[in-house]
């Protein structure tokens, strides 16, 4: 934000956009996320065997998992920053691959960002790849979809959704796909519906409460790039939520909730319950300040702004989430499980009457973690961040399984 006088222009817009949806209550939400109290998830550690898959990974953005349920076999896929493709099967063979991305911009937060596999592959081997493209004048985000091959890549690949504002900044991009429900009304009914976050560019604070913008939104869009029915906001169709600063961690809750994270400046991270047509603050509201010290905004919270289910102050840079089911593993089943880059740990988000609680379940690799992702048989693999990354594997010890 410039100055107050750009504040205040914005608190009385939003004040008008207040008046015609309502701020969820935290208090009042229904949830099915682990009961487990905080010092029994502490003992992650201690539950589990590390085993390193892969390491010399350099710039990785993403981790996700092709699972054959029949088989009971794990593709690791992997994607990185410059624009290569890494596929690992069970036997630890590693395949790379070039990814064949128009003017693919790699500066700063950028590169290649997130790649979300359908529910309908291999039988469709569409998928969905996010990435920063431009130069350091204008750059943008953008959504391509391809198909995915596990022993030849990545091929046809066609361009989705082109963020609408460029911006001068090689910061907050955002970019984590997410499908969610099918389509049930409207023109585009038989498409399957798709989630990316965007973030606010950094110098562009203000845009996340300007509706038409589409910086520092979740946007909804079909696989063929025409926004979801019944949108929000009709002036907007593809904003599905707005006030985000740089959304990272994007999932499904077992009752089909949908959970985003995002960076706060210095302090104010946030876990946040996503509600189509809701707004969630920023910059109007904040609990954190700017890296200068000084205030962002006076306030804490406002009429018609959603508040965060959890506040992570200090910040501990969320990156990535997954919302860990196992029946094998009751205490750690039904919990969001959240990876940082800032504080080196893995967080573990359980729901009780009084509210999200976050605990801090793992940080003995004592490395920053940019991704997460689960296996065939229910093991954790940890992506780590840097020149450098690596893949770990956290596998439940036998002594833990099921009974624990």
């Amino acid at each position: 934000m410039k100055s107050w006088l750009a504040l205040s222009a914005l608190l009385f817009s939003t004040a008008l956009l207040a008046s015609e949806s309502e701020s969820v209550k935290n208090s009042t939400l229904n949830s099915t996320l682990n009961t487990t109290q905080p010092s029994v998830l502490q003992s992650l550690a201690e539950r589990v065997e590390i085993n390193k898959v892969i390491d010399e990974l350099s710039y990785p953005k993403a981790i996700t998992t092709v699972v054959d349920k029949e088989k009971s076999t794990t593709h690791i896929i992997i994607t990185t920053r410059d624009g290569e493709l890494i596929v690992v099967n069970d036997e630890r063979k590693v395949s790379r691959f070039t990814l064949p991305l128009d003017n693919l911009y790699t500066k700063g937060q950028g590169g290649v960002l997130d790649i979300l596999i359908p529910f309908t592959y291999p039988q469709d081997k569409t998928v969905l790849l996010s990435y920063s493209k431009g130069s350091d004048e204008a750059n943008h985000l953008a959504v391509v979809k391809a198909q995915l091959s596990l022993t030849a890549g990545i091929s046809d690949v066609q361009l989705v959704l082109d963020v609408a504002q460029s911006k001068d900044t090689p910061v907050h991009y955002g970019g984590k796909l997410l499908q969610i429900d099918n389509v049930t009304k409207g023109e585009n009914a038989k498409e399957h519906a798709f989630l990316v976050t965007t973030g606010d560019g950094f110098d562009y604070r203000e845009q996340a409460q300007v509706v038409t913008s589409q910086l520092g939104k979740v946007l909804g869009f079909t696989i063929n790039g025409k926004p979801l029915a019944a949108p929000a906001f009709p002036e907007a169709p593809y904003v599905f939520t707005l006030g985000h600063r740089n959304p990272q961690g994007l999932v499904h809750g077992a009752d089909g909730q949908i959970f985003l994270h995002e960076h706060g400046p210095d302090g104010g991270d946030e876990l946040n319950l996503l509600q189509k047509g809701n707004n969630y603050g920023w910059p109007v509201v904040t609990l954190g300040k700017d890296y200068s010290g000084a205030r962002i905004s006076p306030f804490s919270e406002y009429a018609g702004m959603t508040g965060p289910l959890v506040d992570w102050t200090p910040s501990i840079a969320p990156s990535s989430m997954l919302y860990y089911i196992n029946s094998k593993q009751p205490h750690f089943s039904n919990t969001l499980l959240v990876t940082s880059l800032k504080a080196k740990a893995l967080f573990a988000v359980s729901h009780d009457k009084n509210g999200y609680t976050s605990t801090k379940v793992f940080d003995a690799l004592n490395e920053r973690l940019r991704d997460i992702a689960v296996d065939s048989d229910g093991n954790i693999l940890l992506l780590t961040d840097g020149e450098s990354a690596k893949v770990f594997k956290l596998s439940f010890k036998e002594s833990y399984t099921a009974k624990n």
